[in-house]
């Protein structure tokens, strides 16, 4: 916010002293003072980005580095480790996230300044919420969420799934199909006709899966329309999608496992 008030300030003084000096040419000092403020704008705003940039990066730092302890946990312990390892790598990833929560405030000083600063912290803490399972703080953050990746967009759709709110997952499935293509469809559409069949609504998974075919190639979704089609609901699973559709939480894996980061993990702005 601050930003456009100061480019307006700017650009409108530069205008008006223009004028002054240089009567008779209004409009070219209009247009001088335009530039003036685009100009302004565009210093704020890169100088504003490294900074938080900077921010972002040490945030990506933190989560790697945990990912990197556990891994090395695992990898120590192996088949050694007693019950209770896996549940103590969860509750030591969630701990780190949580530290990674609190490290997002650090944009904080930069909001007055871009309104979008706010939304893509949001965007963030909600991501971090939803991995660490804790949905009321997560649907608290998503409703100011940025849903610019497919990952993103499932979560929330997952969790307006979860709170009954049917139509409003229909409304956020209308919006990925016209957003994203090929591989970036897949989840949008497997989760989508993962819910229909939740619904016992096989037709129109079926129809969603028909779309799917041809906008979104792959065989996980091939084989649960071929399933549906021919009365094979039991069969239908988007298991094969891995830890993109487990990191949903809408069911389990067969073998217990930790998972890092869902979808393309930490994501920058």
């Amino acid at each position: 916010m601050l930003t456009i008030v100061l480019s307006l300030i700017g650009g409108g003084l530069a205008g008006f002293g223009l004028n002054m000096a240089w009567h008779g040419h209004p409009v070219w000092c209009s247009l001088a003072g335009v530039l003036v403020a685009v100009l302004i704008m565009t210093i704020i705003n890169l100088l504003m980005r490294k900074k938080l940039e900077a921010v972002f990066l040490k945030i990506q730092e933190h989560i790697v580095n945990s990912q990197n302890t556990i891994r090395r946990k695992i990898a120590t312990l192996g088949s050694h480790a007693g019950p209770g390892f896996q549940a103590r790598l969860e509750q030591e990833q969630a701990q780190a996230i949580r530290e990674a929560i609190d490290m997002i405030d650090g944009v904080k000083p930069f909001e007055k300044w871009n309104f979008m600063v706010g939304r893509q912290a949001d965007t963030l803490r909600a991501q971090f919420y939803f991995q660490i399972k804790d949905f009321e703080s997560a649907d608290k953050y998503f409703r100011h969420a940025l849903l610019l990746d497919p990952m993103l967009l499932a979560m929330q759709m997952t969790r307006c799934y979860k709170r009954g709110e049917l139509k409003e997952v229909e409304n956020l499935f209308q919006k990925g199909q016209a957003r994203f293509k090929d591989d970036k469809a897949v989840l949008v559409y497997a989760l989508y006709s993962w819910i229909l069949v939740q619904q016992n609504r096989i037709e129109d998974a079926i129809q969603v899966l028909v779309k799917a075919k041809t906008r979104a190639e792959n065989d996980v979704l091939k084989q649960n329309w071929d399933h549906l089609v021919n009365g094979r609901v039991k069969r239908f699973s988007n298991a094969g999608l891995g830890d993109q559709w487990f990191a949903l939480y809408l069911e389990q894996p067969r073998v217990q496992r930790i998972r890092e980061t869902p979808g393309r993990g930490f994501r920058r702005f």
